[in-house]
């Protein structure tokens, strides 16, 4: 990482900003543009502020553009408008609150930033994981995207952490590979499909993976199932009574959140078999 990173935090005075952190500062190298956080609307307030003391993460709103390097590239931003933020506020909250408290602990995420226009390293991103800084980075830009989407690509970013985590690797994993047909080879990694269009679309044409995203890096395949595990349960159920292999990664994917965290894997799939997606 270019240049030694340095935190600086402090609370705007306002009603219910207690452990909602609104304004934050980052001291980095020459040529960054620090992330500024604004007091949300009332309503948005009273949303995050039970989340945010719940998990004891800082929840950051873009209050102007922001630019800063990591080891990933550049992660840049905008503001997101005010109508974005509440809508985005609830969809969040309803699927974030799905973690039990001892998961996200474990994971260590002490920050969540809404904005706009996110990009890393200049390439479009909906959502995106910096671990070194343990902030999860999401566009609140909901716009003219399928709700359903932007529900999983929470869940999916927040597996990269996990995943990351688990073993330190986020690129190997023996365990998992050996499930696949053995002449099943990976592509070169998500960042480079986000041109495929309708890649993330839940599909039975590949046998053991869930869309053409999955068969990009073994890395997006672990958070596919994951993501879709709790969005869209379900699907994956009718899809596992008939494929083998899909099945033995969904019992691996179990397995390693009952590793990762024992004490709440169970809980994570009762809230999320809990929830009803008919809409």
């Amino acid at each position: 990482m270019l240049g030694h990173l340095t935190w600086h935090t402090r609370i705007l005075a306002h009603p219910l900003a207690r452990t909602i952190v609104f304004v934050l500062g980052l001291a980095a190298s020459c040529g960054d543009v620090p992330l500024v956080g604004k007091a949300p609307s009332v309503s948005v307030a009273s949303q995050l502020k039970p989340l945010s003391q719940s998990y004891d993460i800082d929840i950051v709103i873009a209050a102007r553009p922001f630019h800063l390097r990591t080891v990933r590239g550049v992660i840049a931003g905008t503001v997101a408008p005010d109508n974005e933020i509440e809508h985005f506020t609830q969809l969040f909250v309803s699927e974030f609150s799905l973690y039990p408290r001892p998961l996200v602990q474990r994971t260590r995420l002490t920050r969540v930033v809404f904005c706009s226009d996110l990009s890393v390293a200049g390439q479009s991103r909906r959502a995106c994981p910096d671990s070194e800084a343990r902030t999860l980075y999401l566009d609140a830009n909901c716009g003219h995207y399928s709700l359903m989407y932007i529900r999983k690509v929470i869940h999916h970013e927040f597996f990269h952490i996990i995943d990351y985590l688990d073993d330190g690797s986020l690129y190997n994993d023996h365990g998992w590979s050996a499930l696949n047909p053995p002449t099943m080879r990976y592509g070169d990694g998500g960042a480079n499909a986000q041109h495929l269009r309708q890649a993330s679309t839940l599909t039975d044409d590949y046998p053991g993976f869930l869309n053409r995203y999955s068969m990009t890096g073994i890395e997006e395949d672990k958070a596919e199932v994951f993501a879709t595990l709790i969005v869209q349960p379900e699907y994956v159920t009718q899809r596992t009574d008939k494929d083998q292999v899909l099945a033995a990664k969904v019992t691996r994917m179990k397995d390693i959140l009952r590793h990762f965290c024992p004490e709440a894997c169970e809980a994570l799939w009762e809230n999320a078999n809990a929830v009803d997606r008919t809409y």
